[in-house]
């Protein structure tokens, strides 16, 4: 998930200076309301997927398993990492698509990311299991370190 953050990121950092030095139509693209609210989404989805990164970690380093957290990470940062790309070559016109820049091989190479360590829909299967076992429950964040009953083992 960290990588494909890191690469989230590059896509807008591509986007964002080609829409400041881009004009369509005697304006600069960076000046359209309709780039602004694209990059403005991709970089909450992106501090959203971050934060569900470092809760997943947290989880781990207290000794829980992190099953319900890395499956929120998983699909919420791989999601939009393809979204990233889209948006990017979107913004890049064909630019976007060919081989000037690396985002059409980040567009292959995030929808193959939906897909590793269980596709989507198993993760979401997963979550809605955890729903069901801890109702309400399922949202809270304790903060007691887990037992495992074993010195060391998770």
């Amino acid at each position: 998930c960290m990588r494909w953050l890191g690469l989230s990121k590059r896509c807008i950092e591509i986007a964002r200076a080609y829409a400041a030095e881009r004009h369509g139509f005697g304006k600069l693209l960076a000046d359209r309301e309709s780039i602004q609210l694209m990059l403005g989404d991709l970089a909450m989805r992106i501090e959203i997927g971050r934060l569900l990164v470092m809760k997943a970690a947290w989880e781990l380093d207290r000794g829980g398993f992190a099953r319900k957290e890395v499956s929120m990470a998983k699909v919420q940062v791989a999601n939009v990492l393809h979204d990233a790309a889209d948006v990017a070559i979107q913004i890049n016109g064909a630019r976007g698509y060919s081989k000037d820049t690396v985002l059409e091989w980040i567009y292959r190479y995030a929808r193959q990311a939906r897909l590793v360590d269980g596709a989507d829909e198993v993760h979401k299967m997963v979550l809605n299991r955890f729903l069901n076992e801890e109702g309400t429950g399922f949202w809270r964040w304790n903060v007691e370190p887990v037992e495992t009953g074993h010195a060391g083992k998770r």
